[in-house]
């Protein structure tokens, strides 16, 4: 582990070093962690094979994941109703419609794939789309485990590799959508390449500028205050581990996901944090930098240990898989948003694009392009949002699969349907009211 975790630290380090020296890199705003990851994989088992991998280095991004979703729920508050609905209540609305017809999409087209054209491939096929799409990498190591426990082995590699292109066409087709915006009129400031300066191409921020990441909230005389933060994620993820498989003991035809139980986890202690009053020696940049640290590298291990091999045999239904997700995105982003997002929508439309395809710090990278100062409140108001939708997300990344290799098709797509329709009534007659927000036709 200790090798495997030096490689992808060396990695990330030469992508940094390519991505500061190298215009074309910049030009394409690539993530240091996507180009590591490309490295990786060139020179792993699937390319020139002269890294010194461990032999199960792919599981390693898996561990990765119950620690991503322990520090998300560690950092977690659960906003109340009446704050939901009155300061993000269409955006939770738009994000909830997105996520479960982006989902259902997938698995209707999957579906129809395997049974009127390659009869060979898993009922399940379609849901690697949104996995990699809109969960990005660690989605699609949770759910790519999920299918390998129920006998699909190759699902993880098709859904890395779904979360990889995700991140090109989310940078890729979003530019393209901000400069039509621009010619149409629908926004006026547009920070191209050219008018970046030089720490902005480069991925570097200036040193004036530069910010603290800890705030000391214990006195280094008992004990550092970094080592207290780490100790909980740590209590969080052996828990996740642990309970999971307790909780998946009970049945074999159900295996509750390490993901659930760290994220769940995380919030209990969150909760217990706030009840005892210990909430104000907790620092939220922290548990922060440390889940966007171990997406990090959980995208180099995810992308370095891809089975090229594995995608010839899926080449075909994957284009026609990632074509048609791409168009009914950007169905989403621009037919869906303008009538649900009222007169803000693009920002909020142009953020949501970046997080449905890649993920959330591909829809900030859009964000900036067009609010370089992030004067807007659109992160603001999805941090709101995301927290009672991700309780969705976990539900739906957690059952999906499991539905649709077991044959529960109808039930998937009419749960999935009443939620939608529950969704856009409660958005039509209470949110767009307490917003005071016009329902666009």
């Amino acid at each position: 582990m200790l090798t495997d975790f030096a490689l992808v630290g060396a990695l990330l380090l030469l992508g940094k070093i390519l991505r500061v020296h190298c215009r074309p890199l910049q030009r394409i705003y690539m993530p240091v962690a996507v180009l590591a990851g490309m490295v990786g994989l060139i020179l792993g088992p699937s390319g020139v094979d002269i890294l010194p991998w461990g032999r199960d280095f792919a599981s390693n991004a898996s561990l990765l994941t119950a620690v991503l979703f322990a520090a998300l729920g560690l950092a977690t508050d659960l906003p109340s109703p009446r704050c939901v609905a009155q300061r993000a209540g269409s955006l939770w609305a738009f994000n909830q419609v997105a996520t479960v017809s982006q989902w259902l999409f997938a698995a209707m087209l999957g579906l129809f794939l395997a049974t009127f054209f390659w009869p060979g491939l898993n009922p399940g096929f379609g849901l690697i789309l949104s996995a990699g799409f809109m969960g990005g990498h660690g989605t699609a190591v949770v759910v790519g485990n999920i299918f390998s426990d129920l006998g699909w082995a190759d699902a993880l590699t098709l859904g890395l590799t779904f979360a990889t292109a995700g991140i090109f066409i989310s940078i890729s087709v979003g530019m393209l959508i901000l400069q039509l915006a621009v010619k149409l009129g629908v926004i006026r400031n547009f920070t191209c390449f050219n008018r970046m300066d030089d720490y902005q191409r480069k991925g570097l921020i200036a040193p004036d500028k530069q910010q603290a990441v800890l705030k000391e909230t214990l006195s280094a005389l008992s004990v550092d205050s970094f080592a207290i933060h780490i100790a909980l994620i740590a209590v969080v993820t052996a828990f996740a581990y642990h309970s999971a498989n307790y909780l998946s003991s009970f049945s074999e035809q159900i295996q509750i996901p390490n993901f659930v139980t760290a994220f769940i986890g995380g919030m209990m202690v969150r909760l217990v944090a706030q009840k005892t009053g210990c909430r104000r020696y907790l620092c939220e940049n922290v548990f922060n930098h440390a889940g966007a640290t171990t997406t990090d590298f959980l995208i180099v291990f995810g992308i370095s240990s891809i089975k090229v091999m594995v995608l010839a045999s899926y080449l075909l239904p994957m284009l026609i898989l990632l074509v048609s997700g791409t168009l009914f995105t950007l169905f989403l982003v621009l037919w869906v948003a303008p009538r649900m997002l009222g007169e803000e929508w693009f920002e909020k439309g142009i953020f949501s694009w970046g997080w449905l395809t890649g993920t959330v710090a591909m829809g900030i990278a859009l964000l900036r392009i067009i609010d370089p100062r992030m004067n807007g409140g659109v992160l603001d108001d999805y941090a709101i949002a995301y927290v009672p939708g991700s309780i969705t997300d976990v539900f739906i990344i957690s059952m999906m699969p499991l539905a649709m290799v077991h044959g529960f098709y109808m039930e998937a797509v009419m749960a999935s349907a009443v939620y939608l329709l529950l969704v856009l009534f409660v958005w039509k007659v209470f949110l767009c009211r307490s917003q005071g927000q016009p329902v666009m036709e």
